[in-house]
């Protein structure tokens, strides 16, 4: 199975976008985006895509002329990192309820994370006269919904991309968008280091 490693060291569009407030969700994507050119001359950075499937929100489109109806979903782009002050770190504590130790920092797979539930807080913003849902933050499931979280299942295919394990039968069903990222990539060789091993985790405690 690919691996993506995180460690120390959405677009607007006619679709009808999640209500705002706290959903339950389940991670159905984790997406390498590899090293993305930094925001007006920032440094360029490593990143990756998390979205989830919100069961409770439905919607219905055609896909290859068939009608279907399905989970809402939403995702969110992270730096690939798990520093002190990385909205990564910060959104997996707070999904886990629990704070990393020094040895998970040292390399945590976040390619666990597809099939795990959470809940997201979902908030609007609006630019250029269209309405956006973002993810504020991800947060444990409730006391109430542990057992749904025991028997939840996806509803759509798990997608698991990594950079280092290219696989054109997962990157062709990859939204177009993320592709173009992907492809715009820059050269890591430089300016990233290696990925670290992986490090699996067992707590029963803790959803990875």
């Amino acid at each position: 199975m690919a691996r993506i490693i995180a460690k120390n060291a959405s677009t607007g569009n006619d679709f009808k976008a999640l209500p705002p407030g706290a959903h339950f969700a389940l991670c159905n994507a984790v997406i390498d985006l590899g090293l993305q050119p930094g925001y007006q001359g920032a440094r360029p950075q490593h990143k990756v895509y998390l979205r989830w499937e919100v069961p409770d929100e439905r919607v219905a489109y055609t896909k290859d002329g068939q009608s279907i109806e399905g989970p809402m979903s939403i995702g969110r782009m992270y730096t690939l990192s798990l520093s002190e002050k990385a909205a990564l770190r910060a959104d997996l504590e707070n999904w886990r309820g629990k704070a990393f130790t020094e040895q998970e920092l040292a390399g945590f797979d976040i390619a666990n994370l597809v099939g795990k539930a959470c809940q997201l807080m979902v908030v609007h913003n609006e630019s250029g006269g269209k309405i956006y849902a973002n993810v504020k933050g991800v947060m444990s499931i409730s006391r109430d919904q542990r057992e749904r979280a025991r028997t939840a299942a996806l509803e759509q295919k798990p997608l698991v991309f990594s950079i280092d394990d290219w696989s054109d039968e997962v990157y062709a069903q990859i939204p177009q968008w993320l592709r173009d990222k992907i492809m715009a990539r820059l050269d890591p060789a430089e300016s990233a280091p290696a990925p670290a091993s992986a490090v699996d985790f067992a707590d029963d405690d803790i959803p990875f």
